[in-house]
């Protein structure tokens, strides 16, 4: 296991990690000192625990507003798969049915034409 040192609102914190997931940890650290920094200028140092907290709030309220951005995307194209797959099926059934008349009229006729020949073989 990895050990990674990670410094959030002037303060280090040791953590350890899955060995070559250093660089993600750390860029992660990154991004929660940022949000602690910006949360520390707005409201000012009221605490780590208490800027922490705002921070993870905030981050998991945008988390939480992607999440019904992203399930909101894939109700929509779930909507027009079953628009186009409704659609495909009727194309591919209106094109059946025009094959099956194509057949019908091409028997009738192939049967006109051996009935004629026969007539005149006789």
């Amino acid at each position: 296991m990895a050990k990674v040192s990670i410094n959030i609102n002037g303060r280090k914190y040791a953590l350890g990690c899955e060995d070559g997931e250093e660089e993600r940890l750390m860029r992660l650290g990154q991004k929660l000192d940022d949000r602690v920094n910006n949360m520390a200028d707005q409201f000012g140092q009221i605490g780590d625990l208490r800027l922490m907290v705002m921070a993870g709030i905030t981050m998991l309220d945008e988390l939480d507003d992607m999440n019904k951005s992203v399930d909101a995307e894939v109700d929509k194209r779930v909507v027009d798969l079953r628009e186009e797959n409704a659609f495909a099926l009727k194309s591919a059934s209106q094109s059946e049915m025009q094959a099956t008349d194509s057949l019908l009229n091409a028997a009738e006729r192939i049967e006109r034409l051996a009935s004629r020949l026969s007539r005149d073989v006789e």
